[in-house]
């Protein structure tokens, strides 16, 4: 195949001034679909109890593939506490140990202050509310039980 100077340069720069356009500034207080919940929903209730009987399975391939993090994402959801009000977010898991994992918060708070992306955290097995593992090479997920319910409940 011929490529020419002149349209290899044409690509180049349209690929560098793509690249370079700047990101658009999101606002914290835009609506990103929260879904609100009562503290008893039963249902959200029920997907935590299979996240939680699965458990297992999440803790068995950390086991296996925690350290290739080429090809997988450990990410688990907990319950987050300030002043009273709650948030469910996200974590990727770097490791397991006595019945807590360990790893980086990865999520957006909206209503908590004290905690940012990237923080340390510590999280007990039982407070898993969901957990996922992605895994790069099949594009599969694999938990993520609570996933679609909670899309169906969040605000547009």
């Amino acid at each position: 195949m011929y490529i020419s100077c002149r349209n290899l340069i044409c690509c180049a720069l349209i690929l560098c001034f793509g690249a370079c356009k700047p990101k658009p500034h999101i606002k914290k207080s835009a609506n990103f679909g929260i879904a609100q919940l009562k503290t008893d929903d039963s249902e959200f209730l029920a997907l935590k109890d299979t996240a939680q009987h699965h458990l297992s399975m999440f803790v068995d391939s950390l086991a296996q593939h925690g350290e290739d993090i080429q090809n997988y994402r450990f990410a688990a959801k907990s319950d987050y506490v300030e002043h009273g009000k709650h948030e469910h977010m996200w974590s990727q898991i770097t490791g397991y140990k006595n019945g807590r994992f360990f790893g980086v918060f990865v999520d957006s708070a909206f209503v908590l202050k004290n905690i940012k992306k990237g923080d340390q955290v510590s999280i007990a097995a039982k407070d898993i509310e969901d957990w996922s593992i992605y895994n790069y090479q099949t594009r599969h997920a694999t938990g993520d039980f609570s996933d679609a319910y909670l899309k169906s409940k969040a605000a547009k």
